[in-house]
């Protein structure tokens, strides 16, 4: 299927979705393990995806499915949020567990950064999450994504779509860790006056 006159096309016409790893029993760390699984506390808007603390195993299924890399977008499949995550960095065995869809895109139509911008934008998640099911965790199936309706500009106006995030996330990152130090500082500061003896 082509996109249509409007430039608008199926998610599932530029990228493929497919399930994270699920373990027929509960996954236990290893510490010679051969493979990560990155779960919901891995991954953050301000960070992204955190490698250090994940759990390390050994797959019980065929992990070159469920195998994350440069490129991929891991979008949140369970709970109230279903933010998507651009990967950004190269991994090593590290998989995806259930938790998460792995959207790859076909990046001759639909850059990686592009995609994931689109996915977060705010009515574009209140469609997946008019889409989830289940009473306890709320979760929500393949086609919610795949048959999501994306415009399909032109590559270099998403490259520069792709920029301009890229910078706005670093900024927040960097504001995010000055406001932490400051809090800090400030913290200390209030400790020593408030330790300091009284005066007569």
């Amino acid at each position: 299927m082509t996109a249509t006159a409007t430039g608008y096309c199926p998610v599932g016409d530029v990228a493929t979705v497919h399930p994270g790893y699920l373990s027929r029993t509960r996954v236990r760390s290893v510490p010679g393990g051969t493979h990560w699984l990155l779960q919901a506390k891995d991954v953050s808007a301000e960070r992204g995806v955190v490698v250090d603390q994940a759990t390390r195993f050994h797959p019980e299924r065929n992990p070159k499915l469920y195998q994350v890399n440069r490129g991929d977008i891991l979008v949140v499949a369970r709970g109230q949020e279903h933010l998507a995550h651009h990967v950004y960095q190269d991994l090593t065995n590290t998989l995806a567990a259930a938790t998460f869809y792995i959207v790859r895109p076909n990046v001759s139509r639909v850059l990686p950064g592009f995609l994931a911008w689109w996915l977060n934008l705010p009515r574009i998640q209140a469609e997946i999450g008019a889409s989830s099911r289940g009473t306890s965790i709320a979760y929500i199936g393949r086609e919610a994504i795949e048959t999501l309706q994306i415009p399909i500009p032109s590559l270099s106006v998403q490259e520069t779509i792709e920029r301009v995030i890229a910078l706005w996330r670093k900024r927040k990152f960097i504001q995010s860790h000055l406001d932490e130090k400051l809090e800090q500082h400030i913290q200390a500061v209030c400790l020593r006056a408030a330790r300091r003896p009284k005066e007569h």
